[in-house]
Formats: structure tokens, sequence, C-alpha cells
């Protein structure tokens, strides 16, 4: 019995593993045939920007747009830059005391407006991608500009190979700017840029700003004028905001770095919701409401690793911002915290039970708790859509 029913197991898995491999024979000679078509789906992303998706069941189009990322990562050796190796050697450059010049600049529209011509013309002379990469390259490019009417310029964002293609785009623009003799430290996190300049009796500051901003327009990039920052002679109560941290100047050698404004306010926010969305539960079902916030506060408070996710990331309250040398914020957060516990006057259990969690705590003792059951993340998170 048990014989017969392992032989029609493997039958069943042969038979499977026959019909994918037909299938992806099919899908790969559809590809070097160019007989697919590649759609785009639009969907608003964070600050409103609008974030495409390939539609299910595009075999074609995913795996040929997955292999040549691969390809130009391989090839070309592009990644996006690292945050947390940016941030550790910022702040080393900004602590060590010495005068430098600090700009810091914004891309306008940066996915927006890169131009197909320019990248195009890179990848055929360089001949390092096949004459078919290049074709579903420019099917990709092709549909964007229809989809948006902007013909000719632009890299649809949530696509995994419009963030290698900007980043080749972007190459030559990097090495000229670190080349320069008088730039100490400079990064880019795809439009965010950041340089440190070591001035001279001479210099000028506007000079350094200059320089940079004549590069992007060699690129037809231009610069947010809204998020300009350039560090004064005297650096004392000046502060430079940058990929998620605050850094901030007591006097003008001494640099403490806090969370940016913007991340404390999603803390805040998020914090709130949970008490919100725990209270609108409540009266339907107090148990569920009761175990939901207790996970909700432990998500914010803790750290844990990302299980269900391909990456196995660790994220959390230290892993999320691991470069702080300042916790004042961390502490005004447990003073809201405790806020809210001490409105739940209903339940004394409930009040105990988030007593135990901080901020502070989570940061510095880098607490762990682990969250392993499926779709338990988006349960979790789904309060956030509550608090705003």
């Amino acid at each position: 019995m048990f014989d017969g029913l392992r032989s029609d197991r493997e039958r069943a898995r042969e038979a499977r593993d026959n019909e994918l491999l037909d299938r992806l024979n099919e899908v790969s000679t559809n590809i070097s045939n160019g007989r697919f078509d590649i759609n785009l789906i639009q969907r608003n992303g964070p600050n409103e920007k609008p974030v495409y998706l390939l539609p299910p069941g595009s075999a074609e189009s995913y795996y040929s747009i997955k292999q040549i990322s691969r390809n130009l990562e391989r090839i070309y050796k592009v990644k996006q830059a690292n945050r947390n190796r940016i941030i550790a050697q910022l702040q080393d450059h900004l602590n060590d005391g010495f005068p430098y010049h600090i700009l810091r600049l914004d891309v306008s529209q940066f996915y927006e407006s890169i131009e197909h011509r320019a990248l195009l013309e890179k990848l055929r002379s360089d001949q390092l991608l096949s004459a078919i990469s290049i074709k579903v390259i420019e099917k990709l490019l092709w549909t964007y500009g229809l989809r948006t009417g902007t013909h000719g310029i632009g890299l649809p964002r949530g696509i995994g190979l419009s963030a290698s293609l900007s980043e080749l785009f972007m190459r030559e623009f990097d090495r000229r700017a670190k080349a320069r003799q008088d730039v100490v430290f400079f990064a880019r996190y795809v439009d965010d840029i950041v340089v440190v300049f070591s001035p001279t009796l001479s210099s000028n500051r506007q000079v350094y700003k200059g320089r940079v901003v004549d590069q992007l327009k060699e690129l037809n990039l231009t610069v947010n004028s809204n998020k300009v920052n350039e560090s004064p002679d005297d650096r004392k109560n000046w502060n430079l905001t940058y990929l998620g941290y605050e850094f901030r100047y007591d006097s003008s050698t001494s640099c403490k770095t806090l969370l940016s404004a913007q991340k404390m306010k999603r803390y805040e926010t998020r914090l709130e919701a949970c008490f919100i969305r725990y209270h609108r539960q409540r009266a339907k079902d107090a148990k569920k409401a009761y175990r939901l916030l207790v996970k909700r506060i432990q998500y914010l408070t803790l750290n844990t690793q990302l299980t269900h996710n391909k990456s196995n990331a660790f994220v959390g309250i230290f892993f999320s911002s691991p470069h702080l040398t300042d916790l004042r914020q961390l502490r005004l957060l447990d003073g809201k915290l405790i806020g809210h516990i001490t409105r739940l006057a209903h339940s004394p259990s409930l009040q105990a039970k988030l007593r135990q969690y901080s901020f502070v705590a989570g940061y510095e003792e880098r607490i762990f708790r682990r969250f392993h059951r499926p779709g338990q993340f988006e349960e979790i998170t789904k309060a956030w859509d509550y608090g705003r």
C-alpha cells in the first residue's frame, strides 16, 4: 500500500516538474522571440508618488526583467548604496572636529527625469548586454512613456530593474563628484546627495554647490531648492537631516545623532494609532483588542527578524536606527507610552503588561521578540492605517 502511494507521489512530482519545465521553455522562447508585451499597473506610493507593478501572470515580463537586473548587477557591479555604511562614515566626518563644509542636495523627480536616450546609448556602446536584453529594456521604457505621456524620459518606480538602471545612469556623476581633490566624502542614496568638502583660505561655498548642480544639469537633472542645506562657517545650533537621521550641533564641533523629525513623527503617530485602534476594537472583541495592543507595542518598542521575508532582515527600534548617539526622543516616546497606559484604568492587567515595554530599553538592550505566525505582521501593522 505504502509503496503504491510513494510511486503515485513520485509520478505526480515528475509530471509537475515536466509541466513546469515545459512552461519555462515556452516563456524562454517567447522572450527570445520578443513575443510578449510589458504592461504596468500604477499604484500610489510614499508621498503620493506613483509606483508601478507588473500584472500577475506576466511570466515573460517578470522573468526577463528579473534576469536583466541580475545581469546588470553582475556585469556592471551596480547596486544601491548601503545606508548604514553611509551614515557611519558621515558621522565620522562630522565628529572629527575639522571645519568641513557640508552640502546636502535632493534631486527633484529623480526617477521621472532620467533620459532614455543617454541610458540606451551607454548600454549599446558598452556591448555588454545581449541584444535581447536591450530590447526588453526598450520595451519597458516605451511602455512607461506611453503610460505616463512622457516619451523618452523616466523610469517606473517600483520595478526592480529601474533601480539598477538609475544607478548605472548616475555612475559617471558619482565618479566625477568623488574625484575632486577638495571632496573629503561623497554619498548618494538614490536622489539624496551629501558632500563634505575641505575648505581652503580662498574657498567659496557657492562654488562647491555650483559644481554639483552643474554636473546634475549636464544630465538634465534639477535640484529641489527646498531641500538644499549648507553648513555655515559656525556650525553651532546647525543641523543636517539625512536618511532618517538628524545630525545636530550643540557647539561648532560637537555633533549628536538623533531621529529625523519625520521619523520621530512616524513613531508618535503609530503609537497613538495603536491605542485608537484598541479602543475601537475593544467594544467588539475585548480579548482580541487586548492581545493586539500588546503585540503592537512589542513591535514598536522591541526588535525582531522578518522570518517570512526573503531577506530575513532584522527590524525594530534599534535596527531601524542603529546610529543614534542621543536617546532623548526615545525617552519622550516612553513618556507618551506611559501617558497612554495610564488612561487604561479599566484594565489593570493590561497596564501591568504594557509597562514591561520601553523604547529606550528596547534600543539599548536590543531586546528581541519573535513573531512567527504567518500574517501576524499584517495584523499588527494594520493599526497604522487607522492613525492617518
